[in-house]
């Protein structure tokens, strides 16, 4: 009796101290900042509590050998970021605090059958975010800043109402449309080519994946394979007919260079690493890249910088793990086609944006909520009916 009277509470307690930690965070891409980084240590605090609360006294886990390997594939690949220091420099406590944030709301989505946060609580969540961050820079209330960022941003909350489309509550349903709306429009206006494409990528998939999901795996480990050797191309064909043609093209339609001089500073950062001989190991967590804050806008070069080839094949592992745990789905329903639509965008992102590791911001958390909610998914089992019938 007294765990019934206490769920409610610290599931209450969770849920505020998400929806709080998500909402500082996304105000570093608002006129509205204030925050640093460190700021966030409490409501990790916080959670930490909950979650050790639900793990011992509530107990009730949904564990499988897929959803362990790539937590375990996680824990594996963070902790040696975190600890790979080469230059004896002190441990940031960002990357501890980003890496506990992460690795904490990953467990609780995947692990426990009593969800930390209510599914409809996210359409409150969003509908707040988007008319107080999104809303009055539409009216020209307020200035976008970092509108790449924002267009992102507004791409991966779309995720939430979109799972929420079958919303019986009228009020709900009704704030989850016109949210949906706002997120689209603040998508689409904010000009990320990155975004509008994810976007599109996730249409894509959702139709695609009804046929092909007996290849999803395959289909994923492709894109994880290419993502590289697209980074590598990209660079190569800067100063090639080629590369001046996409770029006359891009600047036709988007009025970008479609070379924004990621390719220089991508080549910059390899070639530092073996000018100083870090191959292996990197130039540490510590060791930023010279420009742009140490943001190099690609997952796979800003590993490789940073961690070596090390951590560059375990987080390699780490993408291979969640691709091997979602081809083993059974329920291939709307939101399973939606998740690995978001999953498919998301990869793609890495390689122009980056953004699922180091940068301590809204975009990364709430990529690993999309790719929990897609493990956790992907781990349920058909119908004892269906199962029969197949």
């Amino acid at each position: 009796m007294e765990s019934t009277r206490i769920r409610p509470v610290a599931q209450l307690i969770a849920t505020a101290s998400i929806f709080a930690t998500l909402l500082v965070m996304g105000m570093q891409f608002t006129v509205h900042h204030f925050t640093s980084k460190e700021s966030l240590i409490f409501p990790t605090i916080i959670l930490s509590i909950v979650l050790i609360y639900h793990f011992l006294i509530d107990r009730k886990l949904i564990t499988n050998k897929n959803n362990l390997l790539v937590s375990g594939s996680l824990i594996l690949f963070a902790t040696y970021y975190v600890l790979n220091i080469n230059r004896d420099a002190p441990l940031k406590l960002e990357y501890i605090t980003y890496f506990l944030t992460i690795v904490l709301l990953f467990t609780a989505i995947v692990f426990f059958k009593n969800r930390i946060v209510d599914k409809r609580m996210w359409i409150i969540f969003v509908f707040i975010y988007a008319n107080v961050f999104f809303l009055p820079t539409l009216l020209s209330i307020n200035k976008l800043i970092a509108a790449n960022s924002n267009g992102i941003i507004a791409f991966l909350l779309l995720f939430f109402c979109l799972i929420n489309l079958k919303e019986k509550n009228v009020i709900l349903k009704s704030l989850n449309i016109y949210t949906a709306f706002l997120l689209v429009v603040t998508l689409f206006t904010a000009t990320s080519r990155a975004a509008i494409v994810a976007f599109f990528i996730v249409i894509l998939m959702f139709f695609a994946i009804k046929y092909l999901h007996k290849y999803t795996f395959h289909i994923l480990v492709s894109i994880i394979i290419m993502s590289p050797i697209v980074t590598a191309l990209y660079v190569y064909l800067k100063h090639t007919s080629i590369g001046q043609s996409l770029n006359g093209l891009s600047l036709q339609v988007t009025g970008k260079n479609f070379f924004s001089g990621r390719d220089r500073i991508w080549g910059e950062a390899v070639e530092s690493v073996f000018q100083n001989s870090f191959f292996w190991t990197g130039s540490g967590v510590n060791m930023e890249f010279k420009e742009l804050g140490g943001y190099l806008h690609n997952l796979y070069i800003q590993v490789f910088y940073q961690s070596g080839l090390i951590g560059l094949m375990l987080v390699g592992g780490l993408l291979l793990s969640i691709a091997f745990a979602v081809g083993k789905a059974k329920v291939i329903d709307t939101d399973f086609r939606i998740l690995i639509g978001y999953f498919t965008a998301i990869l793609f992102l890495q390689v122009f944006e980056g953004h699922l590791i180091y940068k301590f911001e809204i975009i990364s958390v709430l990529m690993w909520i999309i790719i929990a909610f897609l493990i956790r998914k992907s781990s349920h089992s058909l119908p004892v009916n269906a199962a029969l019938e197949k």
